[in-house]
């Protein structure tokens, strides 16, 4: 049976990232060469790692379906995706940095637990937004963050959650909160290892109130020079610092996703 497009996507994508990184600076090739080096039966474990965020990413659901999913069924299968997009995540190219993903996750899940939004499991990702259509902001890195919470929310239990993450003139709706099912779905794509560029343009076919385009936002991957500069970001941030639990146990995080803290640094 031939790979999903999606796996085929990332392998093309990794294989051309380790070339690029080969002819880079000392720091470049040293990760290039931990790429090289990973296997199945000894991963390399960086944060720029498709494969190996592969592995996190099954690790985290089996956590999301002890403690979110298992939950749920006991409520009719009632679950929660919330996208969380906070305006200081917005940074431009060339400046995103460790420091901006750490506080993105971390203030997340300050909100979450004083919230009451648990359990719940949140993880990062991270977008190169583009707008085409001149009425939005320039070109900029969009660190947020994808969670899954057990039943469904009031507007009132969603307030304080809200009230966290305030509008600004990059983000005008930075809290989404969908009701879903138990089904998995949902879970794997919250917790995706695969980044790109969301890029917003004029719809000719699909005509607003007025009667013009309306502004349609298509998935496309990132360029080159955006690939390398999130991979060494990511890189220093760490598989590690991409999951976080809410109001679950902190020994069962550790069990599930400790031994995603050992990064190999070289072959």
């Amino acid at each position: 049976m031939p790979e999903p497009n999606y796996l085929t996507a990332r392998h093309q994508n990794r294989r051309r990232l380790i070339g690029r990184l080969k002819n880079g600076s000392d720091a470049e090739r040293q990760l290039a060469a931990s790429l090289v080096a990973c296997t199945e039966a000894d991963p390399c474990l960086s944060g720029a790692c498709t494969e190996c965020g592969g592995r996190l990413q099954l690790a985290a659901l089996d956590l999301a379906d002890r403690f979110v999913r298992g939950p749920a069924r006991a409520m009719r299968g009632r679950m929660t995706m919330i996208t969380v997009v906070p305006s200081w995540g917005c940074v431009l190219p060339g400046e995103l940095d460790v420091a901006v993903c750490r506080r993105v996750l971390a203030e997340v899940g300050a909100a979450a637990v004083a919230s009451g939004i648990t359990p719940s499991i949140f993880s990062l990702d991270i977008s190169l937004n583009e707008d085409l259509t001149g009425k939005g902001p320039p070109p900029h890195w969009c660190v947020h963050a994808a969670g899954l919470a057990v039943d469904w929310f009031s507007q009132a239990q969603q307030a304080p959650f809200r009230f966290a993450f305030p509008r600004s003139d990059w983000v005008k709706r930075p809290v989404w909160f969908e009701p879903i099912d138990a089904s998995g779905v949902a879970e794997r794509y919250a917790l995706k290892p695969d980044r790109g560029r969301r890029v917003t343009h004029w719809d000719e076919h699909r005509l607003n109130a007025s009667g013009g385009p309306s502004t349609k936002t298509t998935p496309r991957g990132l360029r080159a020079v955006q690939a390398d500069e999130l991979a060494m970001v990511e890189h220093q941030l760490g598989l590690a610092g991409r999951v976080i639990g809410c109001g679950i146990d902190d020994d069962a995080v550790e069990r599930a996703l400790g031994g995603f803290n050992w990064v190999r640094d070289g072959p």
